[in-house]
């Protein structure tokens, strides 16, 4: 494989695909003329720190006394329906000036797609949104700070090292199923982890600490139809300021659970939303056909994109199927299909963003219904059953070994400081693990390559 730079010397026309809509937070030195930058990011001073922002990403900023912060990505309140991110920062800093209590009861009811940095007292604090939908990343190295939404990016900066438990597992020839996310918070590099949901990353004199700052809605004594009413209303009303935001949101089908369910969350506000779905397949054209029944039922228009099997070569898919997998941190080739569906959906300009239909997935509580709850599972996380919902192992016991005690240091950092959650260790698992460890880095390192993508994910569960 070609190295990346010479990728983009030889085909600069993909230069903004390269990590597209990421960032850079450090408080080094860099060459934002050089690769990967090309001088055409975006330059903020953060408390003098350096953020630089993909010219497609959205990013505010704020300072208030001491304190200065900066959202990158894009935010919004279904609780006090603000859709600003400008607002919404300013509303953050407001909050902390009262206390953290009063700052984090604020950004629990955020959602979207971001990662928040606040500079205050000479500590950094890095947030990711309710799921890690962004994906972030962190290490400190020769005393600099860090942060990126890109594993390659770091990488190839820093020169990092590969680690090799890291390199035995993608070689395993199983490692494909289930996706390529990595154990715990692991990265494919020694020393760069991932941010995890629900936890603020700190850096202060060199040193990372996790510290939770939400511990999932208290239930209490609110029926299953209470809690599904309460689910589908800030949906709804997550639904509502995506229309605000944006002038042409669109909503991809597939006819199944997700799509549906946000589909249903966005009764009374129909003729806002473009409706749209692809076929690269036969299954996916069952799909296809399934959305475009229940759009009809609705009275709305419904598109249906259809994906070759072939692309031209003038299409170059060799190099968008090298971005893909750089984006998505170098682990495993991109597959052919996802290539043709990036090229193909990389050419609409029916729709500013995509709602993305995974919404429900958290609410509807995936794992107890896909494996029957506590029927099938210990009363308390441990290594072995935290890798058995990771990736199937076969004839590999060393690997499975060491996938346990990787999953039992992220129980005791990521876990223990929550033993009175409400909800069973295995549904915070899917949320705080599986979610952005697959999903997010499938969103930050694939689908935002054609368009930028929003999920309405906080849910209460």
């Amino acid at each position: 494989m070609k190295s990346m730079q010479s990728v983009m010397d030889a085909f600069p026309q993909y230069r903004e695909k390269l990590y597209i809509r990421g960032f850079l937070f450090t408080d080094a030195a860099v060459d934002e003329s050089a690769y990967p930058f090309y001088g055409v990011w975006r330059h903020f001073d953060l408390a003098g720190r350096t953020l630089l922002v993909h010219p497609q990403q959205n990013c505010s900023v704020c300072v208030k006394n001491d304190t200065a912060a900066a959202l990158v990505g894009h935010a919004y309140n279904p609780f006090s329906m603000e859709a600003g991110e400008n607002q919404i920062l300013a509303n953050c800093l407001e909050r902390l000036q009262i206390d953290e209590v009063s700052f984090w009861d604020y950004f629990n009811e955020l959602t979207g797609v971001f990662t928040l940095f606040v500079i205050r007292n000479d500590d950094v604090w890095i947030v990711d949104d309710a799921s890690g939908m962004q994906t972030t990343f962190y290490t400190s190295q020769n005393g600099k700070l860090y942060v990126s939404s890109h594993t390659m990016l770091l990488g190839e900066m820093l020169g990092l090292k590969k680690a090799p438990y890291v390199e035995r597992l993608t070689s395993y020839r199983f490692f494909s199923l289930l996706g390529n996310s990595l154990p715990g918070d692991l990265t494919q590099f020694v020393g760069l982890k991932r941010v995890t949901p629900n936890f603020c990353c700190t850096y202060h004199n060199g040193t990372f600490t996790n510290r939770r700052f939400f511990t999932p809605y208290q239930i209490k004594e609110k029926s299953r139809s209470e809690l599904v009413q309460e689910a589908g209303q800030i949906l709804h009303n997550s639904l509502k300021l995506i229309a605000q935001k944006w002038d042409k949101p669109a909503i991809s089908l597939t006819g199944g659970c997700d799509s549906k369910t946000t589909l249903a969350c966005g009764s009374g506000l129909y003729d806002r939303f473009r409706y749209y779905s692809y076929s690269s397949s036969e299954a996916e054209q069952v799909d296809c056909e399934a959305a475009a029944t229940i759009c009809k039922a609705l009275g709305v228009e419904h598109t249906i994109y259809p994906v070759p099997e072939q692309i031209s070569p003038e299409e170059h898919p060799e190099v968008v199927g090298q971005i893909l997998r750089w984006n998505c941190g170098d682990l495993l080739d991109s597959n052919p299909n996802d290539v043709r569906k990036r090229i193909v959906l990389n050419k609409i300009t029916g729709f500013d963003v995509e709602i993305k239909s995974w919404a429900s997935e958290i609410g509807r509580a995936y794992f107890s219904k896909r494996f029957h709850g506590r029927t099938k599972f210990p009363g308390k996380p441990s290594g072995r059953a935290c890798t058995t919902l990771y990736k199937f192992f076969l004839h590999d016991r060393k690997l499975v070994r060491e996938t346990d005690h990787i999953f039992e240091q992220f129980i005791r950092e990521y876990y223990e400081p929550a033993r009175e959650n409400p909800i069973e260790w295995f549904e915070q698992f899917f949320w705080e693990f599986r979610v952005p460890a697959w999903n997010g880095l499938v969103i930050t390192g694939e689908h935002r390559y054609s368009s930028d993508i929003t999920i309405p994910y906080n849910i209460p569960v």
